[in-house]
C-alpha cells in the first residue's frame, strides 16, 4: 500500500532466508511482536482525529498510549472488543518494560 505498484517484490537475503514480513501501520517500531491477522482488520483514531489502521494485535498494544484515543465506529464489533479487551490489560508502551 505504502509501495509504488512498480516496485519490485523484497528478495531473499545474502544467506538465502526470506526477508522478515512488512508489518502493519500500528506496529510501533520497537515492538517486536509480530501482527496477527489481517494488516488493516481496524482502524485507531486519536483525540486530533487522526486514523491508523493495523492488525488487532498492534491496535491493542497501541491504544494504551493514546491518549483519548477510540477503535474507529465502523470497526465490526467483534474485532473493536478484542482490541478493548486486550488493550485493558496493557499498560501504556507495553514493549517498553518486556510485556
Amino acid at each position: 500500500m505504502n509501495q509504488p505498484l512498480d516496485a519490485s517484490p523484497p528478495r531473499p537475503s545474502a544467506d538465502g532466508t526470506a526477508p522478515p514480513a512488512p508489518r502493519c501501520a500500528a506496529a510501533a517500531a520497537k515492538d517486536p511482536t509480530p501482527c496477527e491477522g489481517p494488516r488493516e482488520a481496524a482502524t485507531l483514531v486519536d483525540r486530533t482525529g487522526r486514523e491508523v489502521a493495523g492488525c488487532v494485535q498492534h491496535c491493542a498494544r497501541l491504544l494504551p498510549g493514546l491518549e483519548g484515543a477510540r477503535v474507529h465506529p465502523f470497526v465490526p464489533a467483534s474485532l473493536a472488543l478484542e482490541i478493548y479487551s486486550r488493550a485493558r490489560e496493557l499498560p501504556p508502551f507495553a514493549w517498553e518494560i518486556g510485556r
